[in-house]
């Protein structure tokens, strides 16, 4: 259960945020120290966002979002809602139907095949 939730949480941040769950809560740091290709200021940490909340500029560079957050966040899931949309249907699906495989253990069919056959007291 936490891992769905954890995996459906990620696919929130990427989608929105366009950063990975860990690196939006800040437990990890992705960006290194300098621009790169993988540093833009459409990738938002919930660090920057506490930043904007306080008055800052938290990382959004008016050069090319000069609508701040709000034209971020629509870039981001203007780019990121199908595949934010599917984890988010998909996920909880692929756990239910794992769990419903997975509890059923392999060998019950043999079992019954056994039982039936007359043989009750042998199991695989």
């Amino acid at each position: 259960m936490v891992a769905q939730q954890y995996l459906i949480a990620d696919a929130v941040s990427r989608g929105m945020f366009n950063t990975n769950l860990l690196t939006f809560v800040g437990l990890r740091n992705d960006f290194g120290g300098q621009y790169s290709a993988g540093n833009n200021s459409n990738e938002i940490t919930a660090r920057e966002l506490f930043d904007l909340a306080m008055g800052g500029a938290g990382g959004i560079t008016g050069t090319y979002w000069s609508g701040g957050l709000p034209q971020v966040l629509k870039g981001n899931l203007r780019a990121n809602a199908p595949m934010m949309i599917a984890s988010i249907v998909g996920i909880p699906l692929a756990f239910k139907i794992g769990t419903k495989l997975l509890r059923k253990p392999i060998l019950t069919p043999a079992n019954r095949m056994l039982k039936a056959a007359g043989l009750s007291g042998v199991k695989v």
